[in-house]
């Protein structure tokens, strides 16, 4: 298991307002921490769905995960076992970062002291998406078949946004628990010995996909069972409010996604691009920020597979090749000529770099895409043989295919806000 880089105290950390006491990778707990959790606990629970065909399965969730998991049933009475998440921080999450509620914790303005997310990757049954253990995971559907998976359970449910995302990324960071997966056919990159059953083989016999929650501690966000499976690895996992056009960044704000009523379309006008200020301005403004790619004078111009040849920076133009992939890692990040610094919300994002050392290195997580064109919607974590490419990690984007595309690798995470 990887190292443990900070192992808080868990009522300071309560104190302090990252509020997430339960999952102290050194399994620390106290009266006044329990007293924190059960009290957010209790909250969020108001009004939601319950029943009593499975209050016996929700009980049991809930007590075995000492209240930080619990099990949240749709409008058709079905279950999912979720991941209670307190709001947090940014400034908590990442040194140098201004105090402000992590944008993952919005909607439409209102601040959630609790949201949801599922605890395994959705599998799918009668078109409706549910996160469940011990399931093959889901893997052909589209961006927009997906989000309908998600939202079609009622209000409230929708797919993971890449700000909340983000947000769980950025502390697991903080944290020292950067969760391994399903990277390398059934293993995490070259250790055999951090691996899961298999939920499929191909035709050589070899590992695709796992089933979900069924990995060690280290493929959970917080190296202990109570926390969310498989961030990395196994199946990329597509995500709302954000995407490219023509190499331009542009967001949905906040978790704004995950209202009903937010259109998500290629056509919606909720979609936001950046200014270096980090303001928001309407999509196409010439002093947007955009993703460009410079390569290294030392490696081969046509290296795609296994190797590296240059890296992002944010940029007001694009000058690289247009219809080239292209792939770099995360912590390569940088900024263009005559740009200062990176706004707070790209690091909020996970699309930039931190300002100063926090907790665990990056890695070699790699942003890969974005080809030249109008769209296109990201996907994280990874899939079973990333490493053979690439490298997987909670913090990898992959962002070159359209919604459209309806590969056998893309995947989906529910997730749940009291709305």
């Amino acid at each position: 298991m990887p190292s443990v880089f900070i192992q808080d105290d868990a009522v300071r950390r309560a104190k302090q307002g990252i509020l997430y006491d339960f999952v102290a990778p050194d399994g620390s707990e106290s009266r006044d921490a329990a007293d924190v959790i059960y009290a957010r606990f209790k909250e969020f629970n108001k009004g939601i769905r319950s029943s009593d065909d499975y209050l016996d399965f929700k009980l049991s969730v809930e007590a075995l995960s000492g209240g930080t998991n619990t099990v949240i049933l749709d409008d058709r009475g079905l279950p999912s076992v979720m991941v209670l998440l307190p709001k947090m921080d940014s400034a908590n999450l990442s040194n140098g970062l201004e105090s402000r509620i992590h944008p993952g914790f919005i909607v439409d303005g209102k601040v959630h002291d609790t949201v949801a997310i599922g605890k395994y990757v959705s599998y799918v049954r009668d078109g409706r998406a549910y996160s469940m253990p011990y399931r093959d995971p889901a893997n052909m559907y589209t961006f927009d078949e997906s989000v309908s998976f998600c939202r079609d359970k009622g209000r409230g449910w929708g797919i993971v946004p890449l700000s909340l995302w983000s947000a769980i990324a950025l502390w697991c960071k903080k944290n020292g628990t950067m969760p391994e997966g399903n990277t390398n056919y059934g293993q995490f990159n070259d250790d055999a010995t951090s691996c899961a059953p298999a939920a499929e083989v191909d035709k050589d016999g070899r590992t695709m996909r796992t089933l979900t929650g069924a990995g060690p501690l280290s493929w959970f966000h917080n190296y202990r069972r109570d926390g969310i499976a498989d961030m990395v690895g196994n199946v990329h996992e597509w995500v709302s409010g954000f995407r490219f056009c023509n190499g331009e960044l542009q967001i949905i704000p906040d978790a704004d996604a995950m209202n009903p009523d937010c259109d998500l379309s290629f056509t919606s006008d909720r979609w936001r691009a950046i200014l270096p200020d980090g303001s928001l301005t309407n999509p196409g403004n010439k002093e947007s920020l955009k993703f460009d790619y410079v390569k290294f004078p030392d490696r081969n111009e046509d290296a795609f597979y296994g190797d590296v040849n240059g890296r992002w920076v944010v940029s007001q133009t694009v000058t690289s090749d247009q219809e080239k992939k292209k792939g770099g890692c995360i912590r390569e990040i940088g900024l263009a000529d005559g740009l200062k610094e990176a706004p707070q919300i790209l690091i909020e994002l996970g699309l930039f770099p931190e300002r100063l050392p926090t907790g665990a290195p990056y890695g070699n997580d790699i942003f890969s895409g974005p080809n030249w064109g109008e769209e296109f919607i990201p996907a994280m974590g990874g899939q079973w043989y990333d490493y053979t490419y690439w490298c997987g990690g909670i913090f990898r984007h992959s962002s070159w295919y359209e919604r459209s595309l309806q590969g056998n690798t893309y995947g989906m995470r529910l997730a749940y806000y009291n709305l």
